[in-house]
């Protein structure tokens, strides 16, 4: 018979072996990971965080912001002279075609405050539609840089204090925005944004004689506009 000293070293040594058999049986239990809900509004941890991409859906966004133009407006002179900053709206709707590439529509309304030329009481407003594409990057982020290219069509329209409306209309040869978003989770985005167009006037109503007319000094004009976006994502 041994004696009772060995039996106690022997039951000293097998203690740490024991103790990692439990630990590594546990191990895997502890380390599975949470499962991820991808509806749910995950505003806790890293901003950057991993989000699941976008799927393919109808993908609306709503926002506003400041916006001014300078350039060319036809007969009625330059854009800067005839409008002064003005707030601006905006609505997209397109499809989502993979989380890299949504294409859709676009339209925008403006209101501005008027220029030097014309007396106080005068209003003007402006707006546009037309066709883009929008790239996104980092579709696995919570950060996602995004770049969208377009053209469609601009509309100015003029109202002098005690003076007959005046209107142009032309050609938004290309409209390029930035974004950065933010998603809350997949389907929901907040983003900054920045902008800038060229357009040129091709007709003008002057009012006497009440028609559209081609308009002789088409030069162009840049407008541009800083704002905000919510981005929302419906049937991926």
């Amino acid at each position: 018979m041994l004696p009772e000293s060995t039996h106690i070293v022997n039951a000293t040594q097998m203690a740490p072996v024991v103790l990692a058999g439990v630990l590594a049986g546990s191990a895997p239990a502890s380390a599975d990971p949470q499962a991820y809900n991808p509806n749910a509004f995950d505003l806790s941890g890293a901003l950057d965080r991993e989000v699941p991409p976008t799927p393919r859906s109808l993908e609306i966004a709503i926002g506003g912001g400041y916006t001014q133009g300078v350039g060319g407006a036809g007969g009625a002179g330059s854009v800067q002279d005839l409008t002064g900053p003005g707030g601006n709206i905006e609505i997209q709707v397109g499809v989502r075609t993979s989380p890299g590439l949504t294409v859709g529509l676009y339209g925008t309304g403006a209101r501005y405050r008027h220029g030097d030329v014309f007396a106080d009481g005068s209003q003007a407003h402006g707006a546009t539609a037309g066709v883009q594409a929008v790239w996104h990057a980092r579709e696995e982020r919570a950060l996602g840089p995004w770049i969208s290219v377009g053209c469609g069509w601009r509309g100015l329209w003029l109202a002098p204090a005690g003076g007959a409306p005046i209107s142009a209309h032309g050609i938004e040869l290309m409209r390029i925005q930035l974004g950065m978003d933010y998603r809350i989770n997949p389907a929901i985005a907040v983003t900054p944004v920045i902008g800038v167009s060229g357009s040129v006037f091709l007709v003008e109503d002057a009012a006497m004689p009440s028609m559209f007319a081609a308009v002789k000094d088409n030069r162009l004009n840049l407008y541009g506009y800083s704002g905000l976006l919510g981005r929302f994502d419906f049937g991926g």
